[in-house]
Formats: structure tokens, sequence, C-alpha cells
């Protein structure tokens, strides 16, 4: 009766946190008066991110974000310059961030924190995934440590995939399935003993997380792909927000477009995504027994796309062309933001792209009018004041703006400052001449601008970036300054009707 009744009361908790609102409070003693944002990943594919609750920490390092959520959400929580992941449902959350035992390469969050959940539930989709993911990588670790045959086999896969490894999805440091494979008999074993460790667990979206947890176990050397594909993809649901099946499907899927499709017509599928021609690209997957089905045939598409973007042997554009057609016409809406996504993160900041608009303050809080950087030729330094390179550029860049600043709009982006402070740092910058700015959600500008490090230079022109990044001041800037000047001055001297005289030398 009792197990009855809480399967019962789990199974109506997991149908109530389908959507609505989250409350979070957040201690963070070490970060007091710092922004804190709260960001939804929009698929866990890209990682994109996308913010839904912002605010500060009081003097004691204490906020309280609300938002609203749908299902299981991966979240992650910037404050000051930490940042955690979590899983959030519909209800109250209390967690704890620890101070950081180094700062060193941190910009708005690039260091991640492990969080104390305070009062969390044993049932908690937290506490259960990161338990599942600890046992999970576990056994992996006990399986390289005394299979000697193995052990060698992940780490030669290691090296060789050096450089190009994408992030867990999950989370974890496991998700790269670097073989060995487990002989059926073991896998089978610690597989029973995770059902029956987790038998009186009811939740239907931890249920998932945990079979496909398990699939990954008996991914290896290809020798039972259709088994595996059988019994854990054909005629099943794409799970987009279940970690372990992303992670499972990835690793299935890995460079089937590099396959069959290119070893047997390589021309032509190098033609086709080189001209961005989907349906033909769709056409040549579909020989393939694993990609009878729409749904899975598009995603894996896109996510070989996606995944081989950066290989000399595929052209971008045509790779975006395909993206775009996906984005505007597929039937399945989570693969057209998906597609969006892949966009994004292919075409903002690029060269030829238009500069996102952002909220930027200046001096007393005052709105800086972004029009002034979709004018002309535009100069946009992104520093953090006090920081030893950011102040070394400042310096560098005093005597370029001497020289160019009647061709050249130059702006200061400040980053950990507040508008008040502005006054200030702009009187211990004297010599560097220009506009100083900073963003009105700092979280926000840095995702949206796509700045990884400070100090960091762009070039516009009419609001197109030009470069980005572009050299810094002490390592080339003047030559791009200098070929700017030249060009202007030809310019006013075949125009000398557009009423701007030629600037003395």
């Amino acid at each position: 009766m009792m197990r009855s009744v809480t399967a019962f009361v789990c199974l109506l908790s997991c149908l109530l946190a389908w959507g609505g609102p989250v409350r979070l409070q957040v201690d963070a003693p070490s970060f007091p008066g710092r922004q804190a944002t709260l960001y939804r990943y929009m698929d866990a594919f890209t990682q994109r991110l996308e913010p839904i609750a912002t605010g500060f920490t009081d003097s004691t390092g204490r906020a309280t974000l609300q938002a609203e959520v749908e299902g299981t959400c991966k979240a992650l929580l910037r404050v000051g310059d930490a940042s955690a992941d979590l899983w959030l449902r519909s209800g109250n959350y209390h967690i704890q961030l620890p101070p950081l035992a180094s700062r060193a390469g941190a910009l708005s969050g690039a260091v991640r924190v492990d969080p104390t959940f305070i009062d969390l539930d044993a049932l908690d989709v937290n506490a259960l995934v990161g338990d599942l993911n600890s046992r999970l990588d576990a056994f992996l670790a006990e399986g390289l440590a005394t299979d000697a045959e193995a052990g060698m086999q992940a780490v030669a896969e290691a090296r060789k995939a050096a450089g190009g490894l994408r992030p867990d999805t999950a989370g974890a440091g496991r998700g790269l399935y670097l073989s060995p494979t487990w002989s059926p008999a073991r896998a089978d074993t610690f597989a029973g003993k995770l059902r029956t460790f987790y038998a009186e667990v009811h939740d239907p979206w931890f249920k998932q997380d945990l079979e496909y947890g398990i699939a990954g176990l008996y991914l290896g050397p290809r020798t039972k792909d259709r088994e595996l594909f059988v019994r854990y993809l054909k005629d099943r649901p794409v799970l987009y927000d279940v970690p372990e099946y992303i992670r499972f499907f990835s690793n299935f899927y890995k460079d089937f477009l590099l396959g069959t499709p290119f070893r047997s017509q390589p021309e032509a599928l190098l033609r086709q995504v080189n001209e961005g021609r989907t349906d033909s690209l769709m056409a040549m997957l579909a020989v393939n027994d694993f990609l009878q089905d729409g749904r899975l045939k598009e995603l894996v598409l896109i996510t070989n796309l996606y995944a081989n973007r950066g290989l000399a042997l595929f052209n971008e554009v045509g790779i975006a062309k395909i993206l775009r057609h996906v984005e505007q016409h597929s039937p399945f809406p989570e693969h057209r933001q998906i597609a969006s996504n892949m966009l994004w993160d292919l075409t903002s900041m690029a060269v030829g792209s238009q500069v996102p608009h952002v909220d930027l303050l200046a001096a007393e809080g005052l709105p800086f009018a972004m029009d002034s950087m979709v004018r002309g030729d535009v100069c946009a330094l992104v520093v953090a004041p006090g920081n030893t390179y950011s102040e070394q550029e400042l310096a560098a860049i005093t005597g370029l703006v001497k020289e160019h600043g009647r061709y050249v709009h130059f702006v200061y982006i400040a980053l950990d400052a507040r508008p008040e402070a502005l006054a200030g740092v702009r009187r211990s910058h004297m010599p560097a001449m220009g506009t100083w700015v900073v963003p009105a959600d700092q979280h926000a500008f840095l995702n949206a601008w796509r700045i990884r490090s400070a100090p960091m230079l762009l070039m516009l022109h009419e609001g197109t970036l030009t470069a980005s990044p572009g050299p810094l001041p002490s390592k080339g800037l003047a030559a791009v300054l200098h070929k700017l000047k030249t060009e202007q001055d030809a310019k006013r001297r075949l125009s000398p009707d557009r009423g701007t005289r030629p600037p003395k030398h």
C-alpha cells in the first residue's frame, strides 16, 4: 500500500512540475552587491543560453530570483564571477555558492563551481541526476583501472580526439564513451543493480535518463549497432531534454554524414553540402536503415553538420543555408529552434554581421544611444579597468586616438563597473579619449556580443562588424587605423563637394 501511495505522489509531483513558477534563493557570501542571472539552456546541442531572471545580491550576498519554467529545465546560475549548473522544476530551491579558489581567467561567470543545495529532497531531480552520474562515472573509472587493454584503448581514443571534444550535455565528465565495451554480462549485472537501486523512484523523466545512461554502457566498437538501434531508438520518441538520451544519440550517430554517404559518394555529398541542398542530403542519408524516420534523419543531418562546421571539407555558407532551411521549414518545432540556435552560433558576431543591440549606460546611468555605434567607423574596446592587460591596451591606444580620432569613433566598454563610477574611470584614463560606457546588464551583454575575454577589440563600419575580434592596440591596430585614414582621405579628395575639408597634416 505504501509503495502505491509513494508512486502516486511522485507521479503527481512530476505532472505538476510540467510548468509553473520557480523561486531560487541564492546565498553567495563571497559576492555581495553583484549581478545574479538565471539562464535556461535553449537546447542540449548548442548550449545556447537565454536569461529568464536577473537581480543583484544584497550586502550579505543573498538574492532571490523568480522565473517560469516548463518541464525539467537545465539552467545556469551566474553570480559575479561564478557560475553553476542546476536542474529546475516548478517549486522552490535554496542553494549556496562557495567562494572561488582562483579568479584566474574569470570573466563574468567563466569559473564553474558546485552549488550546495539546502534542504534538497532526496527525490529531487538534482539529487537523482547527480547520484546517477556519479555511479556511472565510478563504473567507468573502475573498468579503466582494472582492464589494461581497455584503458589503453581509451587513452588512444582520447589523444586522437584531443582538441575537438565538446562539453558533456549533462555537465558530467563522462560523456565520450571512449570504449572499452564491457562484457555483456558485466554491463547487464551493473544495469540490474542500478534498476534495483532506483526501483522506488517513479519519476518518468529520471527513468528515461536512467535507461539511456545504461544504454551508453553498451556503446563501444560498432558491433552491436542494429541491436542498440532497435532497443533504444527505433520507433521511440526523441527526448530533447533528457541528458543521457542526448549523449547516447550524439555518440550513436556521430559522423554518420561522413560514413556511408561520404564513402560511397564523396563528391556528391560535398557538392550538396556546399550548395546547401537540404532535400538531397536527406535523401542520401535515407539509404541507411537507421535513418528511415524523418525526425531522426533531420536531427542527424543538422547535428552532424554543426559538429563538423570547422572542417575545411564543408563550406560554412552551405551549412548556414541548410540550417536556415530547417529553421524555416522543418515540421518539427524542436528542430526549428535547434537550427536557429546553430545559426546564431555560426553567424552572431561574425565579420559581415550586424552588431546585436544591447543596452549601454553612460556616466550617471544615462542611456547611451547605440545609434552612434552604427554610423561611420567605430573602434570598440572591451576592458576591465584595473586589470593589468586592459590597462596595457588603454595605454597603447592613447597615441592611436590622438592620430585617428577624427576618422574613427572610439568607444570603451567597461566591465565590472557601475555607471556612477564612470566619471572617475574616465578621469584616470583621460589620454584615451572617446566615449566610456558600461553594459546595463553585463551578463546579457557578454552573451549577446560573445565576449569571452577582456581586453577585446571590435571594429565596425555602419554597424557591420569588419573585425571580430580585431587586433589589440598593442598588437597591430595601428595598421588597421592607418588604412582607414588613408581610405577616408582619398574619398574626401575625390568628393570635395561633400562639405568636409581634408584634415591638415
